[in-house]
């Protein structure tokens, strides 16, 4: 991961809320509908669920080299959601990009581990890039149920969940291939689930990663949906027409920042750590 622009000024702290009382998933029937939501307690994986897992991402540098430049990156990214300088209440985030290829996903994992690094907080990384899943992959998981076959109808939400590499951490993989992934992922479902996941704990934040916003419709409306967003930009591939036009359709209000990825750091820069660091 590159350089956090200015629009992402650097910040550091923990959440100091509470925990909330963790227990299995419920759901009164296979529907999913949003009364289940309201009967659960909350979102964790059954306890007897048994995770095949792969070695998670090189490039999920919050994990493999937690006190790397790239990592304290994440870390002060991590600090503008959790204590935002506004004083406005963040516990949803959208990661986009412009167009593909440019480390979104990537971002995404980055910081939904941090935050589940940090003292308190829990954390929900959420796929909704169904036309190109990639977050299972990253983490390591293998590929199940997910997002998709939730809002269909077909299963329960518990039966979707997984646990990531961190305890705190639960992860909704983006679920089975279908054909009209933007008219199910602007439904009024889509909406319910995302309300929910964002209102039900204090010390819950849930991270999207979401398709291209120039690429796919439903990213535009998934944008409207939370709390804040940060659009990814990648050092040598974005280019400035396509990153404007990706901004025209983000709302100012909800817009946290920009994250620049890919760009190298010179020893110079962080003499401190007396090493030349590349972020990917």
């Amino acid at each position: 991961m590159g350089k956090i622009e200015e629009a992402l000024k650097k910040a550091s702290g923990t959440n100091a809320g509470n925990v909330e009382e963790q227990g299995s998933l419920e759901a009164p029937n296979e529907k999913g509908t949003q009364k289940d939501f309201a009967k659960a307690k909350s979102y964790v994986l059954p306890p007897e669920e048994t995770i095949t897992r792969k070695p998670v991402d090189f490039r999920i540098v919050v994990y493999h080299n937690p006190e790397s430049i790239a990592a304290e990156h994440f870390k002060s990214l991590r600090g503008q959601i959790m204590h935002p300088a506004d004083g406005r209440k963040i516990k949803s985030v959208l990661v986009t990009s412009a167009l593909d290829q440019e480390g979104k996903t990537t971002v995404a994992c980055n910081l939904a581990i941090s935050i589940a690094q940090s003292l308190d907080p829990y954390v929900l990384l959420i796929d909704s890039d169904v036309r190109r899943p990639n977050v299972h992959t990253m983490l390591g998981l293998e590929k199940g149920k997910g997002l998709t076959d939730f809002l269909l109808g077909d299963v329960s939400l518990p039966t979707c969940l997984q646990k990531g590499p961190l305890d705190k951490m639960r992860v909704l993989q983006a679920g089975s291939t279908v054909r009209n992934p933007a008219e199910l992922l602007t439904s009024q479902k889509t909406k319910d689930l995302l309300s929910e996941v964002r209102e039900r704990y204090r010390d819950r934040f849930v991270i999207i990663d979401s398709p291209p916003i120039n690429l796919a419709a439903e990213t535009e409306i998934l944008a409207n949906n939370v709390d804040a967003v940060i659009v990814v930009v990648r050092y040598g591939l974005t280019e400035k027409n396509a990153l404007d036009e990706a901004l025209s359709k983000i709302s100012e209000e909800k817009l946290l920042g920009i994250v620049f990825n890919g760009y190298e750091i010179t020893p110079r820069r962080y003499s401190y750590y007396k090493k030349h660091y590349s972020y990917y």
